[in-house]
C-alpha cells in the first residue's frame, strides 16, 4: 500500500513469473530434501530461483519459435 492506503500494484502477472513465489518453492523444496536427508547451501538457494528462471525461459522461448513453426496459420494482426 502506498502513502494513500491504495495498492501500488497495478498489474498482474501469473504466479509462476514470480520470483517470490520461486524462491519460495525453493525453500520449501530445501526442507523437503533436508528432511530426507540432503542439504541445499545458503548459496545454491541463493542462485536455484535465478537457475530456474533462466530455464523456463529459455523453455518458452522454444516454445514460441516451435509453436509458430508448426502453425498452420499466418499471423496478423487485423482480425
Amino acid at each position: 500500500m502506498n502513502m494513500k492506503g491504495h495498492s501500488i500494484f497495478t498489474t498482474t502477472k501469473s504466479p509462476l513469473a514470480s520470483r517470490a513465489v520461486w524462491g519460495g518453492i525453493v525453500s520449501l523444496a530445501g526442507a523437503g530434501l533436508g528432511a530426507l536427508g540432503y542439504t541445499l547451501s545458503p548459496e545454491d538457494a541463493t542462485a536455484l530461483p535465478i537457475l530456474i528462471a533462466s530455464v523456463a525461459s529459455g523453455l518458452g522461448g522454444i516454445g514460441a519459435i516451435v509453436g509458430r513453426v508448426r502453425a498452420s496459420k499466418k499471423v496478423s494482426f487485423s482480425g
